[in-house]
């Protein structure tokens, strides 16, 4: 019932606010109004059924001059619309190989994986330049559920990646040596040293790749 619910949701007006403000660290009704195309109202009345399922909190944010600001954010239980690759299944294998095999057996199945991963991704991303091959590389990413965009980031001139989901959290939460294994694997196919930021906020996630060339 809950499967046929969610995949409802998913082709709603709902479900476009909820991947609007996943993609940001937080929206209010006016700047979803500009980032869709429903009315003021339309949005207001969405949120708030949102908020009231569960899905959606608010907060004072601050507007330089003037009152606070009401906007929104997901909560921890909205995660179950955005893609996780079974991680709550792959993290009892992983906890299962770690009892019958010994502690260092998870890292081991982990490296192995992320090292299969980086080769055929190396197969797949193709560019002249570090642009090209950051831009080929969010495209896949943003395909695998990474919710992942290129950026130039003009104060530092700097190339960055910057992605609003990770289908892999709740498996990093427990094997941290997952957070190692992905910048390695990051830096191995576009070829040059990342600085990695990462803000968890409620049920928003952001995390930022700086390329270092």
């Amino acid at each position: 019932m809950k499967s046929k619910l969610l995949r409802k949701l998913a082709k709603s007006q709902k479900y476009v606010i909820l991947a609007e403000i996943k993609r940001s660290q937080g929206l209010s009704v006016s700047q979803l109004c500009e980032r869709i195309n429903l009315s003021y109202m339309g949005v207001k009345q969405h949120c708030v059924a949102l908020e009231k399922d569960g899905y959606l909190d608010t907060w004072r944010r601050p507007k330089g001059m003037g009152r606070p600001e009401k906007a929104y954010r997901l909560t921890p239980q909205a995660q179950e619309f955005f893609p996780s690759e079974h991680t709550n299944f792959t993290g009892e294998i992983l906890k299962s190989l770690e009892q019958v095999y010994g502690p260092a057996a998870p890292e081991k199945i982990l490296y192995q994986i992320y090292q299969n991963q980086t080769a055929k991704l190396k197969t797949r991303v193709n560019g002249n330049t570090l642009e090209d091959r950051a831009r080929a590389f969010a495209a896949l990413r943003d395909h695998d559920g990474y919710m992942s965009e290129y950026y130039f980031n003009p104060d530092i001139q700097r190339h960055q990646i910057i992605e609003y989901n990770s289908p892999v959290l709740p498996i990093a939460d427990q094997f941290k040596i997952l957070i190692q294994l992905e910048n390695a694997l990051i830096e191995a196919v576009l070829g040059v040293r990342v600085q990695r930021e990462q803000e968890r906020v409620s049920g928003l996630y952001k995390c930022q790749f700086t390329l270092l060339d």
